[in-house]
């Protein structure tokens, strides 16, 4: 898997976590079996771009300001 790949899972799991979801909702809507929404989870609340809260993740104010950069510069290099 490409780090792109990853970036992009990671950008669709912050989206994702727009509201509070599980992880089981999350490795359902992203494919992921539960080792790999695991690592996923771990990075992206290391990094506090999502908050746990009694087993459900919520996107951070900093989770908003990543996709906000990731999407003006996925913009910027698309034109």
């Amino acid at each position: 898997m490409s780090n792109s790949d990853r970036i992009a899972i990671m950008v669709e799991i912050v989206r994702f976590c727009e509201l509070l979801r599980d992880k089981v909702r999350i490795m359902n809507k992203m494919s992921l079996n539960d080792v790999y929404a695991e690592a996923y989870l771990t990075i992206l609340t290391q990094q506090k771009l999502l908050r746990q809260n009694n087993g459900k993740y919520l996107k951070t104010e900093q989770g908003r300001r990543f996709l906000t950069v990731h999407d003006r510069f996925t913009n910027a290099r698309l034109t």
